[in-house]
């Protein structure tokens, strides 16, 4: 795996103004307890996020700083936004993660901002599910508006190492084969990365990934 140091930059609530700095941004979705913290932690090999076993531990938008040795590959914002699809809280906290996304959305741009304009550049957006449960609407619907969007999108299922590889295989086709009905084009489907945090598997993969977004600004 490339070697990356990262560090946690700031949380960012609704309506506050997200701090890119000049930098280039991933952005990382995905549902409630599908493990993006612990992927932040996995990626720069220390634990900069805060993860825990209990659905909605982020609320709040967070800001990570990536680095690399490559001299190729500036320094870019890793922004983990809150898990959708949890219903503690049920409508009010819907409609609060909603807020919050839509609010941080509409600060970003894809390619190179004009100058002065405080936007983010969004360099594309990781979507984060399970393998073990392909097809989930939320997650469907998730891919769907990132597709609408025309964002630049890799989607990675996590948790690989909960089962085995042949049902890894047969989860796979079938998480594809859920975005496939997503109203995109088989030309548009993306690369699916499965990794394992715990053990590391295809975490070299999944920074391939990152970086070919960020070569594509």
């Amino acid at each position: 795996m490339t070697p990356l140091a990262g560090e946690f930059v700031t949380s960012v609530s609704t309506g506050g103004v997200v701090p890119a700095d000049g930098l280039p941004a991933i952005v990382l979705v995905g549902r409630s307890n599908v493990g993006k913290s612990s992927l932040i932690n996995t990626l720069v090999r220390k634990r900069v996020a805060r993860s825990g076993g209990k659905p909605g531990t982020t609320r709040l938008i967070n800001l990570y700083r990536i680095a690399t040795p490559s001299s190729n590959i500036r320094p870019f914002l890793l922004v983990d936004l809150p898990g959708y699809g949890y219903a503690r809280g049920g409508t009010k906290a819907r409609q609060s993660f909603e807020i919050l996304t839509d609010s941080f959305f509409k600060q970003v741009t894809v390619g190179v901002p004009g100058p002065a304009t405080g936007q983010i550049q969004l360099a594309g957006v990781s979507l984060v599910v399970d393998v073990r449960h392909p097809g989930l609407e939320s997650d469907r619907e998730a891919f769907a508006w990132i597709s609408r969007q025309r964002y630049p999108v890799v989607v990675v299922a996590t948790k690989a190492d909960r089962i085995s590889r042949s049902t890894r295989t047969r989860m796979t086709k079938r998480h594809l084969e859920a975005l496939h009905q997503s109203d995109v084009s088989d030309s548009e489907l993306p690369l699916l990365v499965t990794v394992s945090t715990k053990t590391g598997e295809n975490m070299s993969l999944l920074w391939s990934e990152l970086k070919r977004l960020l070569r594509l600004l």
